[in-house]
């Protein structure tokens, strides 16, 4: 059996276990996803197997019927950035400028424009929110100028500012704690020797990415594309697979205040850390 992920960018552990040879024994197929519902729609047509994704997609994804489980995170958290347009007429300088905007999003009630509302929300911003896609359809629309804003990490954040993108906020000033995507996966495979390698392999790449010194791991995500982005992307990586239990509580905490939580829907009771319970 192979093992079918779906990401918006690869994460750095998948990154060094395809340069140092750990995939060698497993079938990972990889796919770029064009946004977090087709993720959704291919986690129930059974045509997916394991998301690299935001952790918030759980509080949607659930209830629309899927079957999954939190297992890991692949990153310490996400480097994301409020980025304005450079074209039209809409040159907006502050986040205040973004009232009334059109702010792009890859679906508007989960993930990360959930932090996206908090943070303009809370600043007494409103904004329209409008389902463009993934991050580099949201790029691709912000720099199109058919959208005023969205939120973006790496690399497509590094591409905004090189095209003149104003930056007017960042998630890490506003919330240092936010957690970086997790890895979420069929509940059915949880125990299968498919599920069990691929953890393994991911954690022997984390602990390789400890001994690699900054430079050189940098140079490795510049080998994989990430340009500029990679001295950010590298900073950002998982120390560890586990989850973090406070990124948990404060993305039920931003739900809480924003209004959006479902009910009956708690991330502990979708987080299985027993999968990562497994020897070297």
């Amino acid at each position: 059996m192979s093992l079918r992920q779906s990401q918006f960018v690869p994460p750095v552990p998948l990154i060094a276990a395809r340069e140092l040879g750990l995939l060698d024994g497993i079938d990972l197929e990889t796919r770029r996803t064009t946004g977090s519902p087709e993720q959704l729609a291919g986690l129930l047509a059974g045509d997916i197997d394991v998301c690299v994704t935001a952790i918030d997609n759980l509080f949607a994804w659930t209830p629309a019927g899927a079957d999954v489980r939190l297992v890991a995170q692949m990153e310490a958290t996400t480097p994301l950035g409020v980025y304005a347009t450079p074209a039209g007429d809409r040159l907006a300088q502050r986040l205040a400028d973004l009232d009334g905007s059109r702010f792009a999003v890859d679906a508007a009630a989960n993930g990360f424009a959930l932090v996206a509302r908090y943070l303009l929300e809370g600043a007494g911003i409103t904004a329209q929110y409008v389902e463009v896609g993934g991050v580099k359809e949201r790029l691709d629309a912000l720099l199109a100028g058919t959208v005023d804003a969205t939120l973006l990490g790496p690399p497509f954040d590094v591409a905004a500012h090189e095209a003149g993108a104003p930056l007017l906020a960042t998630v890490a000033e506003a919330l240092p704690a936010y957690p970086g995507q997790g890895l979420i996966v069929r509940t059915e495979l949880i125990g299968s020797p498919e599920l069990s390698a691929y953890l393994r392999i991911l954690r022997l790449a984390i602990e390789s990415c400890d001994a690699m010194t900054d430079s050189d791991g940098e140079d490795l995500l510049e080998r994989a594309g990430f340009g500029a982005a990679s001295a950010a992307a590298w900073a950002s990586r998982p120390r560890t697979l586990v989850v973090d239990p406070g990124g948990l509580d404060l993305l039920t905490r931003i739900r809480g205040q924003l209004g959006r939580l479902p009910p009956g829907i708690r991330l502990e009771d979708l987080h299985d850390p027993a999968p990562l319970h497994i020897p070297v």
